[in-house]
């Protein structure tokens, strides 16, 4: 990190960060290119979890190559300078960035595990009853952080 003043070491921090966000954006390589999808999301362990369709470019390309980058922030304000020059203005934040490779899950209780991590992300501790059909009905893969680094910006 080039400003390591701004790096975030605290895992607790991170994982602050990570909680509070809703939405994850993943790039995923598409013919040598960044794809970037943003996604609902859960996280345990240093691993986020994802749910989707059955089909469809995102799961054809993660099936291609599995290596992802993942993108979540939280911004808070903007911040202009004295004198009102806008390109002296600025955005507090922080933001996390990790990086590995996607796995598909297919064991029907790795996938259910896995949607009541993402469902318990949204929840405060009461989740609705799972039906068996909807677990079967979507694709659910998970991505252990290889990589991981926060930074703030004041």
């Amino acid at each position: 990190m080039r400003r390591n003043k701004q790096e975030i070491t605290d895992k607790n921090e991170i994982t602050e960060i990570i909680n509070r966000a809703y939405t994850a954006r993943i790039a995923i390589n598409r013919d040598g290119a960044p794809y970037i999808v943003p996604m609902n999301f859960g996280y345990a362990d240093e691993t986020f979890y994802f749910h989707c369709a059955g089909e469809g470019l995102k799961i054809n390309l993660l099936k291609s190559d599995p290596r992802v980058c993942i993108e979540i922030d939280e911004s808070s304000s903007l911040v202009k300078d004295s004198e009102e020059k806008p390109c002296s203005w600025g955005v507090t934040y922080r933001s996390v960035i990790a990086s590995g490779a996607a796995e598909i899950l297919t064991d029907f209780n790795e996938k259910k595990a896995a949607l009541n991590i993402i469902l318990s992300h949204f929840t405060d501790g009461e989740m609705p009853p799972m039906q068996d059909s909807a677990v079967s009905a979507v694709t659910v893969f998970r991505v252990k952080a290889e990589q991981l680094s926060a930074k703030r910006s004041n």
